[in-house]
């Protein structure tokens, strides 16, 4: 496109001033038009790039930790309802949610849920708190076995205190 000549000098230079430049093709990137405008912005340019490299790592991390507690509890939704067939969706997504914020690995959410029940997230997260081990759960205490007794309501300090009393070992 031409630029529009007018007769008046002043009225050529206030246009002249105001007009777009004319400069070519749109540049592409940022460093582009810092070259052309004559600006040396190449540490703002880094920093930029640095803080969107960090957000965007930030970002990833935030969905694959949220993915991978998605897909804990899709397991721990699988292997409650493979032990308690009678219990419908609802009931089993918010036993694998309390489950899943107990924080164990799967195969050791697996080997407690065997232990402690499908109901049990609070006895094994009570029972890793006072030091219980999930291999204590066989162990007799006055008659019964450890894990008769967290499902049957007694607090995980009362049986780590009665263990002391009788002499045994819970913790690992």
């Amino acid at each position: 496109m031409t630029r529009p000549r007018f007769t008046d000098p002043a009225l050529q230079a206030a246009y002249d001033y105001l007009a777009p430049a004319d400069t070519g093709a749109p540049a592409d990137t940022a460093e582009a038009i810092a070259d052309r405008e004559g600006l040396n912005l190449a540490a703002d340019l880094a920093a930029a790039r640095r803080r969107t490299a960090l957000s965007a790592a930030a970002t990833r991390q935030r969905t694959t930790r949220r993915d991978d507690r998605r897909s804990l509890q899709a397991l721990a939704f699988t292997m409650l309802s493979r032990q308690a067939v009678n219990l419908r969706g609802h009931q089993l997504r918010s036993r694998a949610q309390a489950w899943v914020r107990v924080g164990l690995w799967p195969q050791e959410m697996e080997a407690w849920i065997g232990a402690v029940g499908v109901d049990g997230a609070a006895i094994a997260r009570d029972c890793r708190t006072a030091g219980i081990a999930l291999s204590a759960m066989n162990v007799s205490l006055d008659g019964r076995r450890v894990k008769d007794r967290l499902r049957g309501g007694e607090p995980a300090f009362s049986v780590l205190a009665r263990a002391t009393a009788c002499g045994r070992s819970l913790p690992d």
